[in-house]
C-alpha cells in the first residue's frame, strides 16, 4: 500500500460482509467506504498503515484468498485465539493422531535401539555388571578341589557400590586363574606408570573389586600367594616372605595356593601358614578361586605370585616400608626384619624336612671325630651355577671363580676362627663339579701351609654316608626354564618326574637350612654357620642373611652412616659385587 492513509470514518456503518477476492474491488471499498476491522491487531488499535506495514514485514495471504474467518467475533474469543495461538505455536493443530499411531512403532523401535547400545556398552567396558545387578550371575567354572557346592548357604553378597570399579573375571572359566592371566589383568588396572599414592590407597577413595558370593565362615579378607613353578624356590620364598608380613600388618589371613606349582605340594614341604601365622579368624575359610583379584591390592581378597610381585613389590613398597631417614643398606633394616620373622616364624619346614634337616645336622656335627669338645659353627658356601651368571666378578663361562670361594673361606677363618680349630665348611651347590672343584682347591690350599690352624673339611649333601640325603643332591647346574623336565626319564625306574622334582626341592630346603642355619631347634645345642659365603644373584644367598641378626650379618654398620656394611665385620658375605654396588644386599628379586 502507498500513500498516506487516510482517516478513519463511519466506523458504525461498516458492512458485515467479508471483503471481496477481487483486488479491484478491495481497492474501491477503501475509496469509498469506511474501514472495518479484518484482525485481531485491528481490533486492538493497530491503524490501517501500521497493519499494512506489518502484513508487508511479516508475510500475508496470496492475493485471490478470501478469508474463511469471520471480520469479527463474538465476545469470549480473544480467549479462544489466544489457545489456538499456543496450540499452533506448539505445533498441535498440525498433529494428526492417525499419525502419532502410525509411527509409534518407528519410535519405539528407536528407543528399544538406544536402550540396547547402552546395555552393550555396559557390557563391554565392564563384563559382568549387567548380570550382576540383574541377579543373573552364574558361577564360572571353578578348580574342582576348590569348586562350591550348590546347598552351601551363602551371607550377603557384595559388590562396589560404584558399577565402574566392579572387576569382572566373566570372560575365564577356570579358577584360580593362570599366573600369566593375572598378570594380564594388573596390566589392564596398570596399564602405564603407576600414579603416586598411599601404598594401601587414598583414604576415602573407593578401588575395584569384583562381586562376592561367599560362603558362611569364609574369611573376612585375605592375602594369598600363588606358588607358579616360573621361579626357583629360594626366589619364591623371598618373595612370600614379604607378602606373609604383609597379611600381619594389615591384619589379614595368609594363605598358600599350590594350583599350578610343578614341586608338589606346599604340604609336602613346609607347615600349613594358617596353624603358623593364624591371622585374626583361626578356622575361617578359604574364599572361592573366582574371588580371588591380583590387581590393585586393596581388593577383599588379595593373590600375588612371582610374576605380580613387580606391581606390588617396587617403588611403592619401598617408599612404603623403607627406613626413609636412613641411607643405602640401612633403609632395608625394616625389610630385613620383616623377612627374618617371616622365615623363622610363618614360614617352616614340614616334618618330613624337618627330619631331614635334622639328619644332615646330626652327621654334620659328627663329621669330626675325636674333636673335644664337638665344634659348633661352622662355614656355609653357596656356588650357584646352572642358569645364574656373576652379576660383576666373572670369570671362565661367566661365573664367579672357584678360587674366589676359596680365598674368601681362608679368610673368614683368620678373622672368626681360634688358632688350632679345625674349620668345618659346608658347602652346597646346584652343580656337583662345582663341588668338587672347591674340595678340591681348599684342601691344596690347606696341605700346602705348614700351620695346622690351616686344616679345613668340607661336607655336603653328595658326601653323607646316607642313600637318603644323597639322593636329594643336585645331579646338574640347575635351570629354571628345564626344571619342568629335570631330571630325565631313566628306563626301568618307578619314580616319576614329580617325584623326583619334589626329593630335588626337599634337597634345596636341606642346604638352605645348613648353609643358612635356618628352622634350628635349639640354637644352643646344634651346630650352626658361623659366616656365609654367597653370590648376591642367587635368592639362597640373599635368604641367607636373615637368620643372623641385622648387625652381625652385615658388620654392625653405623645406623646413622652412609650404610656400607663393614666387611671385615660381617659374616655375611657376598664375593660377586663385594658391597661396591649399594644396596649390599636386598630382601628379593622382582622378575
Amino acid at each position: 500500500m502507498s500513500g498516506r492513509p487516510r482517516p478513519l470514518t463511519n466506523l458504525n456503518n461498516a458492512p458485515s460482509s467479508p471483503y471481496t477476492s477481487s483486488p479491484l474491488a478491495s481497492a474501491s471499498a477503501y475509496e469509498h467506504q469506511s474501514l472495518t476491522p479484518r484482525t485481531p491487531r485491528s481490533r486492538a488499535g493497530f491503524s490501517e498503515y501500521e497493519e499494512s506495514e506489518m502484513g508487508e514485514s511479516e508475510g500475508s495471504q496470496h492475493d485471490g484468498e478470501q478469508s474463511a474467518v469471520p471480520l469479527l467475533r463474538e465476545s469470549g474469543g480473544d480467549e479462544n485465539l489466544w489457545r489456538k495461538d499456543v496450540r499452533s505455536f506448539l505445533g498441535f493443530d498440525k498433529v494428526d493422531p492417525g499419525v502419532i499411531i502410525e509411527r509409534l512403532p518407528v519410535v519405539a523401535g528407536c528407543l528399544l535401539a538406544g536402550a540396547l547400545l547402552f546395555f552393550a556398552s555396559v557390557a563391554f567396558r565392564n563384563p559382568g555388571t549387567l548380570e550382576y545387578y540383574i541377579g543373573a550371575t552364574v558361577p564360572s567354572k571353578v578348580n574342582s578341589t576348590a569348586s562350591v557346592d550348590s546347598s552351601t548357604s551363602f551371607s550377603n553378597s557384595t559388590a562396589p557400590h560404584d558399577p565402574s570399579l566392579l572387576i569382572s573375571y566373566a570372560n575365564y572359566t577356570s579358577f584360580p586363574l593362570l599366573p600369566a592371566q593375572y598378570v594380564n589383568e594388573c596390566y589392564k588396572i596398570y596399564p602405564g606408570r603407576m600414579k603416586p599414592m598411599k601404598y594401601w590407597g587414598e583414604d576415602g577413595v573407593p578401588t575395584g573389586d569384583v562381586a562376592h558370593h561367599e560362603p558362611k565362615g569364609t574369611c573376612s579378607s585375605t592375602i594369598t600367594y600363588m606358588l607358579d613353578g616360573r621361579i626357583g624356590l629360594a626366589s619364591d620364598l623371598a618373595l612370600m616372605a614379604q607378602i606373609a608380613a604383609l597379611a600381619r600388618e594389615v591384619n589379614r589371613t595368609f594363605l598358600i595356593d599350590d594350583t599350578y606349582w610343578n614341586r608338589g605340594k606346599w604340604s609336602d614341604h613346609f607347615q600349613d601358614v594358617r596353624l603358623t601365622q593364624p591371622g585374626p579368624e583361626p578356622g575361617c575359610l578359604p574364599p572361592p578361586p573366582e574371588e580371588l583379584v591380583a590387581c590393585p591390592r586393596q581388593v577383599k581378597h588379595w593373590i600375588v605370585n612371582s610374576h605380580t610381585a613387580k606391581f606390588h613389590l617396587s617403588h611403592g613398597f619401598e617408599d612404603q616400608y623403607e627406613d626413609a631417614y636412613a641411607r643405602n643398606l640401612n633403609r632395608l633394616k625394616p625389610i630385613f626384619l620383616r623377612a627374618s620373622e617371616s622365615l623363622t616364624q610363618t614360614i617352616r619346614p614340614s616334618v618330613k624336612n624337618a627330619a631331614l634337616i635334622a639328619e644332615t645336622r646330626k652327621e654334620l656335627q659328627q663329621f669330626v671325630t675325636g674333636s673335644s669338645p664337638p665344634f659348633a659353627t661352622y662355614i656355609g658356601v653357596h656356588i650357584r651355577r646352572g642358569d645364574q651368571s656373576a652379576k660383576f666378578t666373572k670369570g671362565v663361562e661367566g661365573y664367579v671363580p672357584i678360587e674366589n670361594f676359596v680365598d674368601e673361606v681362608k679368610g673368614v677363618k683368620d678373622r672368626f676362627f681360634e688358632e688350632g680349630d679345625t674349620t668345618i665348611v659346608y658347602v652346597a651347590s646346584d652343580d656337583p663339579l662345582a663341588i668338587e672343584s672347591f674340595e678340591s682347591l681348599l684342601s691344596d690350599s690347606s696341605s700346602s701351609s705348614s700351620s695346622a690352624t690351616s686344616l679345613k673339611k668340607t661336607f655336603s649333601l653328595h658326601d653323607s654316608s646316607s642313600a637318603t640325603l644323597r639322593a636329594l643332591a643336585s645331579p646338574k647346574g640347575y635351570i629354571q626354564a628345564e626344571f619342568g623336565a629335570l631330571p630325565e626319564e631313566t628306563e626301568g625306574s618307578d619314580v616319576s618326574q614329580e617325584e623326583k622334582r619334589v626329593a630335588l626341592t626337599r634337597g634345596v630346603i636341606v642346604d638352605l637350612a645348613l648353609i643358612s642355619g635356618l628352622w634350628l631347634k635349639d640354637e644352643n645345642d646344634e651346630v650352626r654357620p658361623d659366616t656365609v659365603v654367597c653370590t648376591i644373584g642367587s635368592s639362597i644367598c640373599l635368604l641367607s642373611a636373615l637368620p643372623f641378626s641385622w648387625s652381625a650379618a652385615f658388620g654392625d654398620m653405623d645406623p646413622k652412616g652412609p650404610g656400607y656394611p663393614v666387611r671385615d665385620n660381617q659374616h655375611w658375605l657376598d664375593i660377586d659385587q663385594k658391597g661396591v654396588v649399594v644396596p649390599a644386599w636386598k630382601g628379593f628379586q622382582l622378575f
